[in-house]
């Protein structure tokens, strides 16, 4: 099967906690949109150590723009 970009994931939002990114997954989720937020599993053994960690949510490319909107109607920026 062939690779298609639409498939690729892309990061649409960054969050100081992993509890923020979490709800947003599960906002995006409840719209309809996968979403991932990587090392989610790892809970409290973040991978970031020192300085102000950041928690990514992902999307496939071909939810990008979608996913984007949805995270503004939250308010988030």
């Amino acid at each position: 099967m062939a690779h298609k970009e639409e498939d690729d994931l892309v990061t649409v939002a960054t969050f100081t906690t992993s509890l923020e990114a979490s709800f947003a997954r599960g906002a995006l989720e409840a719209a309809g949109i996968s979403a991932l937020v990587p090392g989610e599993a790892l809970g409290s053994f973040s991978r970031n150590r020192g300085g102000v960690p950041l928690t990514e949510l992902q999307v496939r490319a071909a939810d990008r723009a979608r996913a984007i909107e949805e995270l503004k109607r939250l308010g988030h920026r």
